[in-house]
């Protein structure tokens, strides 16, 4: 499978922006978001640090992701944050998709998809639920921003 993505396997600054609905209400929330991905020295290694700002919310949510591919089709994810703690997943890669899910995660399970688009920007979709049942559904654009290390940019 000869597929090539950018996204969160190659050093790179991503920027974002969508919106945020929940299934417990009929409004939603604008969001801005940023991905610094950087190699783990000596490792294959990738780490992702995601920040998600969103409308009329006073803290910006902060994610710490590691990802490793485990064949050329399959990675497994790591997720932690202030609310999660730590949370594990798999995820699934193919010439136009890279996507990911938790399970079996006692505080949320969910998904996120990222398509590739022709001009190299990724729209995606990612659905959460938390214990009680309550949905939380992210539509957006992702595009890259920057290489990490780069003096022309």
């Amino acid at each position: 499978m000869d597929q090539k993505h950018d996204f969160i396997f190659s050093p790179g600054r991503w920027i974002g922006e969508g919106r945020i609905s929940f299934s417990s209400s009929r409004d939603h929330l604008r969001f801005y978001t940023s991905w610094w991905i950087e190699k783990e020295e000596k490792s294959d290694v990738m780490r992702c640090q995601q920040q998600v700002e969103m409308q009329g919310a006073e803290n910006i949510v902060c994610n710490q992701f590691l990802i490793k591919k485990t064949s050329a089709d399959k990675f497994n994810i790591q997720l932690e944050n202030e609310l999660l703690g730590l949370v594990e997943g798999s995820g699934v890669i193919d010439s136009q998709t890279i996507a990911w899910e938790f399970r079996n995660n006692i505080n949320t399970e969910g998904f996120e998809v990222y398509e590739l688009q022709e001009n190299g920007d990724y729209m995606l979709h990612a659905e959460y639920s938390s214990p009680d049942q309550f949905r939380t559904i992210i539509d957006g654009r992702i595009w890259k921003k920057s290489p990490i290390v780069t003096q022309d940019e």
